[in-house]
């Protein structure tokens, strides 16, 4: 996880000095967390001025989904995934961790989902904010048991998402 982090917001030198042009340079990273961070910031860098995501393909949907669900709950939970952009596409990544074929991580969002308090989830952030301000203490204490499942990894989501992305190349280029 450290590592992950290191990467992702630049403290690892190493990464400022490598400059990675296409995407079978990047499959070619030895790390599955490099290829996956690779992938993640050239989609961010297509989609930057988009809304919704307009620009990408329901491919590259997919794996900004799942890198904003790792992102989220990795920093703060289940909580702070619902509270924050990310939770706008808690049915999309559900669908994208199923398309990816990791059922169990699915499953687990899933289950966080069931315990919002309201379905389906608000798509409006403001919105979704008033259902947690008062969310139940059994509804917290779920989101916290789900954290604990989640960082178990029961599936390699980097892995998945890079088969996922050699099974959709052709989408990608």
């Amino acid at each position: 996880m450290k590592k992950f982090l290191n990467k992702l917001f630049g403290t690892n030198s190493e990464q400022d000095e490598v400059k990675v042009k296409n995407l079978d340079e990047i499959l070619n990273l030895e790390d599955e967390t490099d290829v996956v961070i690779e992938i993640g910031q050239k989609l961010w860098d297509k989609s930057k001025d988009d809304k919704d995501f307009e620009s990408l393909n329901s491919i590259e949907k997919n794996i900004l989904y799942i890198e904003m669900l790792e992102g989220q709950v990795n920093n703060g939970g289940f909580d702070q995934f619902f509270f924050n952009s990310s939770g706008e596409y808690a049915h999309e990544t559900l669908i994208a961790l199923e398309e990816i074929k990791a059922p169990k991580m699915a499953e687990i969002l899933n289950r966080a989902i069931r315990a919002f308090p309201t379905s389906p989830i608000p798509k409006d952030e403001e919105q979704r904010r008033e259902y947690m301000e008062d969310v139940p203490e059994n509804i917290s204490e779920t989101w916290d048991k789900l954290d604990d499942e989640f960082y178990k990894y029961p599936e390699n989501l980097a892995g998945l998402v890079i088969e996922y992305v050699k099974a959709n190349k052709e989408e990608l280029e």
